[in-house]
């Protein structure tokens, strides 16, 4: 699979999750916006991860950061917001959240980089 139709595949899929979860109708002015914030998540983590095309696994990782962009859009340069009994922290960084989750996966390609060795046997 291509890196375009890789990367078009996780956008879209993104883009299906965020609509449903927060209830966006096909029409909804918000989209474009939504597509930014989808390509700029994609965008961070392959470079955090080192890799010209995200696996498809990875789709979570663009959500949790498209979403929390999307709930930050009110409150940029706000470390933390109240109001009415509801309390948001943010996080330094977009990928801070899902740090872990990154590291597992950059850890697997680590572990799995054997691809190309040379083995003999004497």
């Amino acid at each position: 699979m291509s890196e375009e139709t890789q990367e078009t595949t996780v956008n879209d899929s993104v883009l299906a999750n965020i609509k449903v979860v927060n209830d966006l109708e096909e029409d909804d002015p918000r989209i474009p916006r939504i597509k930014i914030y989808i390509e700029n998540a994609v965008d961070e983590i392959e470079l955090y991860l080192g890799v010209d095309d995200l696996d498809s696994k990875l789709s979570v990782a663009v959500q949790k950061v498209t979403q929390n962009a999307i709930t930050r859009e009110n409150y940029e340069g706000t470390k933390s917001v109240s109001e009415e009994g509801m309390s948001l922290t943010f996080s330094d960084t977009d990928l801070e959240p899902i740090q872990s989750l990154l590291d597992s996966y950059k850890n697997s390609l680590a572990d799995n980089d054997h691809r190309g060795g040379v083995f003999t046997f004497d």
